[in-house]
C-alpha cells in the first residue's frame, strides 16, 4: 500500500521531488505544505513514509517525528548545516545536492521500513482458531462476538503474546 507523503513549502521543490520519486516507482500518495497537514495525511492513511525539508513553516522534522508518534518514517532532505538542527536518530537525513538515484534508494530503504513495521496479518488457519476460541468463549461464558473479540485482545496485550496464541490456550482450557 502506498503511504508516501512529500512535504515542502516549497510547490517547486515538492514536485520535483514527487516526479523523480514516481520515475523510480515511488509514486507519491500526497503532496503536504505543513507539518499539520502531515500529521492529518499520516493520522488518516494509518501510517507512513515522509519525505520532507528540515523545517516546514510550522514544524520542525524534530517536532514533527514526536507529533507522528511512531506512526511514520522521516526521511529529511536539506543542505548540511540544516540536517544538524535535526537531533532526533531515527530521522533519516540526505543531504542537499541530492540525485534522482539517492532519492530512489532513500525511498526503497523507507518502504522496506514500513512495510517491516506493518502487523502481519494472521494465517488462515490462524484466524480460524481466534474464530473457535471466541465461539467457545460465547457458548462457555454468554459472551458477545464484540466481547469476545475484545476479551482475546486484551488477554493477548496482557500477556505479550499473539491473538492466535492466545485462542489456543483459550480452546485447550475451555475443551477439557
Amino acid at each position: 500500500m502506498n503511504r508516501l507523503i512529500v512535504a515542502f513549502s516549497s510547490d517547486t521543490a515538492a514536485h520535483r521531488i514527487c516526479a523523480w520519486l514516481a520515475q523510480s516507482g515511488f509514486p507519491a500518495r500526497t503532496v503536504c505544505h505543513t507539518g499539520a497537514e502531515v500529521v492529518r495525511a499520516v493520522r488518516y492513511m494509518g501510517g507512513g513514509s515522509v519525505i520532507c525539508a528540515a523545517r516546514l513553516p510550522d514544524y520542525t522534522a524534530d517536532e514533527l517525528y514526536d507529533d507522528l508518534d511512531g506512526q511514520a518514517d522521516l526521511l529529511v532532505i536539506g543542505k548540511p548545516e540544516q540536517l544538524s538542527d535535526c537531533e532526533n536518530p531515527a530521522i533519516r537525513r540526505l543531504p542537499l545536492p541530492v540525485g534522482r538515484y539517492q532519492l530512489a534508494e532513500a525511498a526503497e530503504a523507507l518502504t522496506q521500513a514500513q512495510q517491516a513495521r506493518a502487523p502481519a496479518k494472521p494465517s488462515q488457519q490462524d484466524q480460524e482458531i481466534i474464530r473457535h476460541a471466541k465461539a467457545l468463549l460465547q457458548s462457555a461464558r454468554g459472551m458477545a462476538e464484540p466481547e469476545a473479540h475484545r476479551y482475546l485482545q486484551r488477554r493477548s496485550m496482557e500477556a505479550h503474546r499473539k491473538m492466535a496464541d492466545t485462542a489456543r490456550l483459550i480452546i485447550a482450557a475451555l475443551e477439557k
